[in-house]
């Protein structure tokens, strides 16, 4: 009784840190986007709930992410970018699935949204 007592505690211990942090989303994430614009691609780093990093543009330069949260499996994301030379944000929301993620990409007036389904490059 005593061992598996202290099993479950070690079990549980080990994954409460994970279900309060969420996933860990560090890496270079790629996938098509619906709306045929191309390939959605995301370098983040991830540190507790808090993710860091960048999204490719379409001007093929590399855009920050300026506000990044994680909660559980919910991952959401501002980017700060331009279009035809006027500031903007793209709102990045969805689902992390272990190396995949299901997204939704909409810029800030409205005017345009996609969805992407997204994976993570494995390391060479």
């Amino acid at each position: 009784m005593q061992v598996s007592r202290w099993t479950l505690t070690m079990v549980l211990a080990l994954m409460i840190p994970s279900l309060l942090f969420g996933a860990d989303v560090t890496g270079k994430w790629k996938g098509p986007m619906q709306s045929g614009d191309g390939e959605a691609v995301l370098t983040l780093k991830s540190d507790n709930n808090v993710v860091t990093g960048t999204m490719l543009g379409i001007d093929g330069k590399e855009k920050p992410i300026i506000d990044g949260k994680l909660d559980g499996d919910n991952i959401s994301l501002t980017v700060a970018t331009e279009w035809q030379g006027n500031p903007m944000k793209l709102f990045v929301k969805g689902k992390v699935s272990g190396d995949q993620m299901q997204i939704n990409i909409a810029a800030d007036n409205g005017y345009w949204s996609t969805d992407a389904t997204v994976k993570r490059e494995t390391k060479k």
